[in-house]
């Protein structure tokens, strides 16, 4: 008897979602395979992950490494709480929350965000009790951390400034300037460029001048050309680009290029310079980066050919990191995918986008995932409902997206989301008129 076609939505559907079967869950899905009996089919334009193959096969050839990884995991957070334990009883929380800090640094690296706030908060109580307080300030920086994960921007900036003042207080300057990082990458999830720039230029105003090349330096240039750009401030951005160009290039870090490279190409998007933006969106690709920076590139790349009206291209693109982020388990990405290829049917006219939407809607609505994704979800999902003939049920999106954004601090989201939904309620009012 020949097994049954088993696909990735009917398995992931008969497996609970608990953290002890993340693992499992995303390897399920890192070793899922194409259906070749749709290869051909003409449904096979809108094929998303639900209608790949499971490979139970493959799956089981993982579960060694798979075990493996969990008892990596769970050995290094139970000899942290150990490392803790035995510097308590020498008499030094200081150096008990900073292997609490370890515990949770272990976790949050598996996404398991629930769990490493726990160790963080644990790590914050007891950092606040010793003369040295430069683990507390350690810990609200991790809180801070979790809390962009989550996408809870204004939440992120509070800790991250307590971080801030906490180490200015304990002269850490290291610690610092990680703060002023953070807090300016919270404020630029908030729409509030200004204050972004402010704290990435105190970040560099700590560094000093006179400190050799390192990984915060170039983080904190790349990051002001991003700032000023988005203020409308061209040749600032172009400027602290060059600065970081040239960080990289001091330290040697491929990565680093690659990153610039990346942001080289966003600039020339802004400014509608697309050939220029394709370039450098091309040169990053042909570097050897992470999976991640590569998914980041290709997502940029995907922007600027649909923009262009290139949606042939940009629709091979969005396939090229669908497939990235399956062989590399980035399941993250996969709603960015999903909405792109949606964005495309829309640009099309073609009504059967919305099960892309759906696909989108699935992920965002697992445990774990930043409900920045949902709404953001909802919110290009009302746009496509707009276009193809629904418009109350657009309204209910964008009124869904809008309460998220408003809530997690998102200012310039929840902006377009308000538009959009003044626009939408308005025709529907002349239209009932």
């Amino acid at each position: 008897m020949s097994p049954r076609r088993l696909k990735v939505d009917q398995a992931l559907a008969a497996l609970p979602e608990t953290d002890e079967l993340a693992y499992l869950r995303e390897a399920l899905i890192g070793a899922s395979r194409e259906d070749a009996e749709r290869a051909w089919a003409s449904s096979e334009a809108y094929a998303t992950l639900d209608t790949r193959l499971a490979d139970a096969d493959a799956l089981e050839a993982q579960l060694p490494a798979l075990v493996e990884r969990v008892r990596r995991r769970t050995e290094a957070v139970l000899r942290h709480s150990l490392r803790a334990l035995r510097a308590l009883e020498r008499g030094d929380p200081a150096e008990a929350a900073r292997a609490l800090v370890a515990a949770g640094e272990e976790e949050e690296g598996e996404r398991r965000l629930d769990e490493a706030e726990r160790w963080y908060r644990k790590a914050l109580e007891l950092g606040r009790k010793p003369r040295d307080r430069r683990a507390e300030g350690l810990a609200l920086r991790r809180l801070g951390r979790v809390a962009v994960e989550r996408g809870e921007f204004e939440r992120a900036a509070r800790l991250y400034r307590e971080g801030y003042e906490v180490a200015v207080a304990a002269r850490d300057t290291a610690g610092a300037v990680v703060a002023c990082q953070g807090m300016g990458n919270a404020h630029v999830y908030q729409g509030m460029w200004e204050e972004a720039e402010r704290w990435y230029a105190r970040g560099l105003e700590l560094i000093g001048e006179e400190a050799p090349p390192s990984r915060d330096r170039w983080l904190l240039e790349s990051n002001l050309s991003v700032a000023t750009r988005r203020a409308g401030r061209p040749e600032e951005s172009r400027a602290w680009l060059e600065r970081a160009e040239r960080t990289a290039a001091a330290l040697g870090d491929d990565e680093a290029r690659l990153y610039v490279e990346n942001a080289r190409g966003m600039l020339h998007a802004a400014h509608g310079e697309h050939a220029e933006a394709e370039a450098a969106y091309r040169r990053a690709l042909g570097g050897t980066g992470t999976a991640t920076l590569r998914a980041s590139v290709l997502t940029n790349l995907a922007d600027s050919l649909r923009d262009q009206g290139r949606l042939a291209e940009a629709e091979r693109v969005l396939r090229e990191l669908e497939l990235l982020a399956v062989t590399h388990r980035l399941v993250p990405v996969l709603p960015y995918v999903y909405r792109g290829l949606g964005a495309v049917a829309r640009r099309r006219g073609d009504a059967e986008g919305f099960l892309f939407y759906e696909q989108a809607l699935d992920l965002c609505r697992a445990p774990g995932s930043p409900p920045v994704e949902l709404a953001a979800t909802q919110h290009e999902y009302a746009l496509f409902e707009e276009e193809t003939g629904r418009p109350e049920s657009a309204v209910e999106r964008l009124r869904e997206a809008l309460a998220t954004y408003e809530r997690l601090g998102a200012a310039p989201e929840a902006a377009r989301a308000a538009e959009d939904l003044r626009r939408v309620e308005a025709w529907l009012a002349g239209a009932d008129g």
